[in-house]
């Protein structure tokens, strides 16, 4: 395979901050599309390896990333057997709980009132257009009958079935994409996969090699996902010990599936589709397609302690910051053993629909706002229309006590305007300092209002400054354990 290096440079020349400042190495043994190039994941403590990228054209890539780019809202679900002690997905690790002790948890976790076509409808209610849901997490547990490991759903839990098919033909039947997390370099109960991260605390961890864990286990559990559940994503976690070497056989297993997506947690060098900042957003857009994974509590599974619920307003705010700067917003749930979505969760997805019922338009299939820096009363998207002509979205944060904002540098007069909540004129002026908006009455939506500007060609900002690229959080979080790193 030859390297398509002159389509990704562009790419890279936009990306300092994500690759290393060491001088280029030959391409790794046989990795003939690994470029001198290198990259490094943000946290993950690993050493930057030569860039491994899809071999594929420009134009391929595009239809492939297409429905990612226009989806801009997904659900991400962490759903195991630790949510049988509801302290969080990483209870075991946490608090050292030997293997015999965390398996026993299985025989609660029953799956009991799990509906996923409740779930599926559910998400089709709070506007998303997919949804990842955790395969395999760090406990080594899987939510389908694997050949390569008992420790499943089916073989070592009460819920005594496949957890993950139903769930993809009830999301697919609503036109939702399916997508799959797999936790490829942590597993705490399978054999050797509790010597790839760091010291174990249970002798059984200690047993088998980390690398007869990939071969044996870790390598066909994902060839069994992507043969079985076809998803469109695929989200890696973590990067932790995962060398070139040891990347490239989960690396070679994506390509043989031409419209796959995965994200840039694979290690290894493997540069993925998406980065995958966590938990914070960045100040400027990236310079590539990203996606903001965050929890709606501060718990990713299922946490019967933690109370710190975000508000529909910030989780509504948070997406309109997202979309404004390119990038996509995969918000989490973590059910309960028995499969209940807890209330909070349901409540704050219901309210991101019924906003997005009203101003989806300036979320889906849009692009980054054209303005350098965010605008202390809101935020921008645009979308390009047929024969020409481009939406400039203005989500209104804080509506101005009279009635005006500034789009600073834009010297073009808007066609028309509206408020997409009741289709109020919106009116504009040309000032020195840009393009003056007025706006209607009072603010129609307490957490964000939009205005729809139109204009007969592309928007162009007069001496907008060049964005730089934060992608400080785009990789794996350091161990939130505070154990060492695996050499």
């Amino acid at each position: 395979m030859k390297s398509k290096l002159p389509g990704l440079l562009p790419l890279l020349a936009v990306l300092p901050a994500l690759f290393a400042a060491e001088p280029p190495v030959p391409p790794v043994g046989a990795f003939s599309n690994a470029s001198p190039i290198l990259f490094r994941e943000g946290g993950a403590g690993l050493p930057a390896y030569p860039v491994l990228v899809r071999d594929e054209t420009p134009t391929a890539r595009a239809e492939r990333m297409q429905w990612f780019h226009d989806a801009r809202f997904g659900i991400f679900i962490h759903w195991g057997v630790y949510a049988v002690p509801a302290r969080g997905e990483w209870y075991m690790n946490n608090a050292k709980v030997p293997e015999a002790t965390y398996r026993a948890y299985a025989k609660d976790f029953t799956a009991a009132k799990y509906d996923p076509t409740a779930w599926a409808a559910l998400f089709a209610e709070a506007g998303a257009k997919y949804m990842v849901i955790t395969a395999k997490h760090h406990d080594g547990f899987t939510l389908y009958d694997s050949k390569f490991s008992d420790w499943n759903a089916v073989k070592a839990s009460a819920a005594g079935r496949d957890l993950l098919q139903p769930l993809a033909d009830a999301v697919r039947a609503r036109g939702i994409r399916f997508g799959l997390y797999y936790s490829q370099s942590q597993d705490w109960n399978n054999l050797g996969g509790g010597t790839g991260n760091k010291a174990p605390w249970d002798d059984a961890q200690k047993q088998g090699s980390f690398d007869d864990y990939l071969t044996r286990i870790a390598v066909p559990q994902v060839g069994e996902l992507l043969e079985k559940y076809h998803p469109s994503y695929l989200f890696w976690d973590t990067e932790y010990a995962m060398t070139p070497e040891r990347a490239r056989p989960f690396f070679d297993l994506t390509c043989q599936y031409p419209d796959l997506i995965i994200n840039n947690r694979l290690g290894g060098g493997v540069l993925g589709d998406t980065a995958t900042p966590e938990q914070r957003i960045a100040a400027d857009a990236l310079g590539r397609d990203f996606e903001v994974c965050m929890t709606i509590n501060g718990s990713w599974g299922f946490n019967a302690t933690d109370l710190r619920w975000k508000s529909a307003q910030q989780l509504i705010r948070n997406l309109s910051d997202i979309v404004s700067k390119g990038g996509n917003y995969l918000l989490n749930i973590g059910p309960t053993a028995d499969g209940t979505i807890p209330a909070p969760e349901v409540e704050r997805l219901q309210a991101m629909g019924r906003w997005l019922k009203t101003n989806g338009d300036a979320i889906y299939a849009t692009e980054s706002g054209p303005f350098a820096k965010a605008p202390a009363w809101g935020r921008v998207t645009q979308k390009a229309r047929p024969g020409g002509g481009t939406t400039l979205f203005v989500h209104v944060w804080n509506w101005p006590p009279d009635g005006k904002i500034i789009l600073p540098g834009l010297q073009q007069a808007a066609v028309s305007g509206r408020l997409l909540a009741n289709g109020a004129a919106v009116t504009t002026a040309l000032s020195s300092a840009g393009l003056v908006v007025s706006l209607p009455g009072s603010a129609p939506d307490p957490d964000v209002s939009v205005a729809a500007l139109e204009f007969a060609g592309p928007i162009q900002v007069m001496a907008a400054p060049s964005r730089a690229a934060d992608s400080s959080a785009s990789g794996t979080p350091l161990d939130p354990s505070g154990g060492p790193l695996p050499k």
